[in-house]
């Protein structure tokens, strides 16, 4: 073979370059980005449009619909949905991933520039066109909070805010909660009723009589003039003395009619954190920046800055990714460092001590190539790609033992150093080749994820590939090359001599001789396994799910009250949940949000201050006493007994990308009553079913309005229209923008509306007057009624037509066995006429993970196929290490009822399609050697005895330590070797341990398969073959008989 015969005639460039690969990784380790979740770029755009004060039907019309008129000629859209509320247009497009997101946003903005011309002439903004990505969430979160005003609260996190987005990385730090200071033009109806004063008149002469206004310029003698009007206020008194009307030649002036004060914008949210008043600046990181780097800098920041600050603010870092990530990282390593450690084990015990060696080198310098390649790459180091290295960790030291073992034998019989590693090497080099190969090609087709699972979980496949090459080089050059230099000649063996076969390999032979003389039950006891197996999985197992189901780092309480409800209500509603949460000593942190101003982006349940979410922190999970999953289960139960009059879900957080809920039903009708009708009665079915909780749907129900009806032939008599009357209105109740006032370096909004008390009954409300052509005021009662009612909250459309979406969690139960028992439900109902459902969310993507992994599959299984095809150029082959594969699915469902696993979509559908590759590479070797045997003459039966006995050893010592590599992340018990403890159930086992349990127990089974069922194939296919052989000689003797 020539790479190594190349590798071994020039040793000192190959331990060169180990030394350059070395310090290449290292430093590569060093420097690679650290995140929790893959950083990637989800292919949504949003197109948000404001048009303040109104109707959602009337937003559907106007706005909505001529939007998605245009935006339906877009390519490559998934799906498009759509909200319409009060005053908003919030149109979703997804698009497939093999899309560029910044070509999708011109896209888009090109769609929406052509259908401005359809939208309403008096938009006040543009539609805006926004994008998604994981790295818009917050990294960490800084609470300030103490005896401070909220307004002083604000300016101290602004303070903060601009060192905090000076650290490099930092995309930007947006503050929530606090007070906005605000200039009120505060109006008293019943001064404004006595001076006859038009609202209108007000309103310009605050916008007229606040002006900084160039007037070009004069040339004076030899000198150039500037001239400016300089009459902006200087301070809010000044708006007091401008004259808001002249009425019989005397001035009355705006204090007449007004009350000037220094206030605050109305709050949309309050925040707190541990029950007091907050404020919190959220850090953004750039895609692709270090979060731990940054996290740390931030930190710093925080501890150079508080001498500066008052003694008594309370700063808090919060919800912090970079303490998961390092929690992550550090259990990860452990498990390397513990799994490297049972493996060295393995391998000592197996091959001896300078053998173990050169065999573990194999894993640093693949995992150094591979953490090399991925900075070239750009890929950061996550929860995937750390989980990755731990699957390929047992893998890697797979060729190293076929080619040190190899060699070592070749010592054994007498051969010199370099003459052993010659013919050692050689003798092996393409079964090495053709199982890493088939590895790889186990590996592939997942490359090739479609969707957002799809850009989560293809840095696996591409790790674990990266590092077989890796090893794969390791063996052909770097393990020749240390064999020839340093492996020693065993003592006590004959120059000529085999080493006797110790107790496990004289067990071994008696086992195959055994099954060589029993063939058939061999091969049908094997078949009848499988069936077996797969029978009891189906009875006793715990069925099927989509993602494992983990103990979670966070939780959040939703609180839904009626549409309609105003902040101080909602508040007292979360001032109750938060009582009973902080009565629990494993939640650390309990942080609340009143009032909502859009929420997650990928959740349609509207907005406003009827909305309120509390997060809730646990500890870390080693210092809890509980675990956090009965702490949300507990929770939900009290809350919904406690808080009266309001929806509560009690979520816990997700991992992964975003799926949508467990269970996630649409509703499609264009009969918006006929739809909301249905979903109450359906929400009725979803509550009876046992294991759903938190059932809620997003029918945007309507809230109490004063509907003013404009008698459009009275105001036509007196010169009115009704925009001027419903302009009117907004300015007295919504307040309307009249100017600006500046202080120093800040600028800040002259807002004109009634006072606080004048908002709070219909009576002012009628008290109104509206301008008339000439100025003079005319009662509002006079040309319109005011009613009381209740309008439609909203509509939710997708692909352009109105839905419906239900949702609920499960708790004790799998959502696919919940689903199932709907489906038959709802299909023995009665639906409205036009009305359409369909399940999707997480069972829409699980559908199509499962379509993609069965693909998948029969992919991997074709590509090893033609690898093996071109090792061997026979059929028979190929079809016996195949069979070993599809055999190997026993131990996959024996290992799931061992342990009380679900089967899992994802984890355990990725573990079987990585467990095809690894199972083919014994196979492999095994069969190889058996031909290499039968060319030199011997019998079948003595060749496949001997093939056993020569490959027993590797083929045990490949299967334990990948099995070995895999143990930590399977059992969940690992050493953690900074604090000097065990650990007992990480945080990466619940999310891994699936995968991991699929391929250890497959494997297991497969070793066996590989040491008893590939020779007893070998042996039927070498009987029917030479039954053919007989019979066709039969039939040429009988021919030449007759001839």
């Amino acid at each position: 073979m020539i790479i190594p015969n190349l590798a071994l005639a020039r040793p000192w460039a190959v331990l060169v370059s180990v030394l350059g690969i070395t310090l290449f990784g290292i430093m590569s380790y060093a420097t690679l980005p650290r995140e929790s979740s893959p950083d990637i770029t989800i292919p949504y755009v949003f197109v948000t449009t404001t048009y303040e004060g109104v109707a959602p039907e009337d937003m559907e019309t106007l706005v909505t619909m001529p939007l998605e008129r245009k935006l339906k000629g877009l390519k490559d859209v998934e799906e498009m949905k759509s909200t319409s509320e009060e005053g908003l247009s919030f149109i979703s497009i997804k698009f497939l991933p093999s899309v560029d997101i910044d070509d999708a946003l011109q896209k888009v903005r090109d769609k929406v520039d052509q259908a401005k011309q359809d939208l309403p002439k008096d938009l006040e903004d543009d539609p805006e066109v926004t994008e998604a990505n994981f790295s818009d969430e917050p990294i960490l979160q800084v609470a300030l909070s103490g005896p401070f005003s909220l307004k002083r609260l604000k300016t101290l996190a602004e303070d903060l805010q601009d060192r905090i987005e000076s650290v490099p990385g930092v995309l930007e730090a947006p503050i929530i909660g606090g007070l906005t200071r605000e200039i009120h033009v505060e109006l008293d109806l019943d001064r404004v009723g006595f001076y006859r004063l038009p609202v209108s008149s007000i309103i310009s002469s605050v916008s007229q009589g606040n002006v900084n206004m160039p007037g070009g310029s004069l040339d004076i003698g030899e000198g150039k003039y500037q001239v400016r009007v300089p009459e902006e206020f200087s301070s809010p008194v000044e708006i007091n003395s401008l004259v808001a009307l002249v009425r019989d030649g005397k001035p009355v002036y705006l204090r007449d009619v007004a009350e000037i004060k220094d206030a605050n914008k109305d709050p949309a949210t309050i925040s707190r954190f541990q029950g007091e008043p907050s404020v919190t600046i959220q850090v953004k990181k750039r895609a692709g920046e270090n979060i731990i780097f940054i996290t740390d800098a931030v930190k710093q920041i925080i501890e150079e800055m508080r001498p500066q600050l008052p003694p008594n603010l309370h700063i808090e870092a919060m919800a912090d990714q970079s303490k998961e990530i390092r929690r992550m990282v550090a259990d990860l390593e452990n498990n390397i460092i513990t799994s490297l450690i049972l493996v060295l084990g393995v391998v000592l015990v197996g091959i001896g001590g300078r053998s173990a060696v050169f065999v573990s080198t194999a894993i640093p310098l693949s995992m150094l190539v591979t953490f090399a390649v991925l900075e070239l790459l750009g890929v950061t180091l996550n929860m995937v790609v750390l989980f990755s290295l731990i699957l390929a960790l047992g893998m890697l030291v797979d060729n190293g033992i076929v080619m040190v073992e190899n060699i070592y034998r070749y010592l054994q019989l007498g051969h010199s150093r370099f003459e052993a590693a010659r013919l050692g090497a050689s003798e092996v080099a393409w079964p090495v080749i053709t199982s890493t190969l088939t590895t790889v090609a186990a590996f592939f087709p997942m490359v090739f994820w479609p969707g957002i699972m799809g850009e989560f979980m293809s840095f696996l496949p591409l790790t674990c590939i990266i590092a077989l090459m890796a090893s794969l080089f390791v063996a052909l050059v770097v393990n020749p090359v240390l064999s020839a230099k340093y492996q020693t000649v065993p003592k006590g063996v004959a120059a000529d001599g085999e080493v006797p076969p110790g107790w496990l390999q004289r067990r071994y032979r008696g086992l195959l001789d055994w099954a060589l003389n029993h063939r058939g039950l061999v091969i049908l006891g094997c078949i009848a396994s499988l069936f077996g197996s797969i029978i009891a999985f189906g009875m006793f197992g715990k069925g099927v799910e989509f993602f494992p189901d983990t103990e979670p780092n966070r939780a959040f309480i939703e609180i839904k009250a009626p549409v309609g409800t105003n902040l101080a209500a909602s508040d007292r509603l979360v001032h109750q949940a938060e009582e009973v949460a902080r009565q629990y000593p494993d939640i650390l942190y309990v942080i609340s949000q009143i009032g909502s101003e859009g929420g997650d982006p990928f959740s349609s349940g509207g907005s406003g201050e009827h909305l309120s979410q509390i997060t809730l922190e646990f500890k870390d999970l080693q210092d809890r006493s509980r675990p956090s999953s009965e702490i949300v289960a507990e929770l939900r139960g009290i809350l919904k007994e406690t808080i009266k009059g309001a929806e509560v879900r009690v979520e816990k957080q997700e991992e992964g990308p975003p799926t949508g809920d467990p269970v996630t039903l649409e509703l499609m009708s264009d009969d918006l009553a006929a739809l909301d009708a249905m979903s109450q009665q359906l929400r009725k079915v979803l509550d009876a079913t046992p294991g759903l909780v938190d059932v809620n749907d997003n029918v945007l129900r309507g809230k109490p309005e004063l509907a003013v009806r404009v008698d459009k032939e009275k105001a036509a008599l007196m010169g009115l229209d009704a925009y001027t009357i419903a302009y009117t209105i907004k300015t007295a109740f919504n307040g309307v923008k009249v100017g600006v006032y500046r202080e120093s370096d800040e600028e800040y909004d002259i807002v004109a509306k009634l006072p606080k008390k004048d908002r709070t009954s219909v009576e002012s409300v009628r008290r109104l007057t509206v301008a008339g052509p000439d100025g003079e005021p005319i009662p509002l009662t006079s040309v319109a009624r005011v009613e009381l009612t209740s309008g439609l909250g909203g509509v939710h459309r997708k692909n352009q037509k109105r839905v419906v979406t239900l949702t609920a969690d499960v708790s004790g139960r799998l959502a696919n066995d919940a689903i199932a028992e709907l489906t038959q439900a709802f299909s023995s109902m009665t639906w409205p006429r036009g009305m359409t459902w369909r399940f999707a969310g997480e069972q829409e993507e699980q559908q199509k993970a499962q379509a993609f992994l069965t693909k998948a599959f029969a992919g991997a299984v074709l590509l090893i196929l033609l690898v093996l095809l071109c090792q061997f150029n026979s059929l028979a082959a190929p079809l016996i290490i195949l069979s070993s594969v599809a055999l190997s699915l026993i131990g996959v469902f024996l290992g799931l009822l061992v342990t009380n696993m679900a089967f899992g979509v994802i984890m355990t559908g990725v573990g079987v399609v990585s467990l095809a590759g690894v199972v083919v590479n014994n196979a492999i070797v095994l069969i190889d050697y058996y031909y290499v045997q039968r060319s030199q003459g011997l019998a079948v039966r003595e060749a496949l005895l001997h093939t056993g006995m020569t490959r027993f050893r590797p083929v045990l010592l490949t299967a334990v330590t990948t099995m070995l590599g895999l143990l930590p992340m399977a059992t969940g018990v690992s050493y953690d070797f900074l604090n000097l403890r065990w650990d007992v159930g990480g945080e990466s086992t619940q999310w891994w341990g699936p995968m991991a349990v699929a391929v250890l127990f497959g494997l297991l089974v497969a070793t066996f398969l590989t040491l008893v069922l590939v020779p007893v194939l070998l042996s039927v296919v070498e009987s029917v073959g030479a039954w053919r052989m007989r019979r066709t000689q039969k039939r040429q003797g009988a021919a030449v008989v007759l001839s």
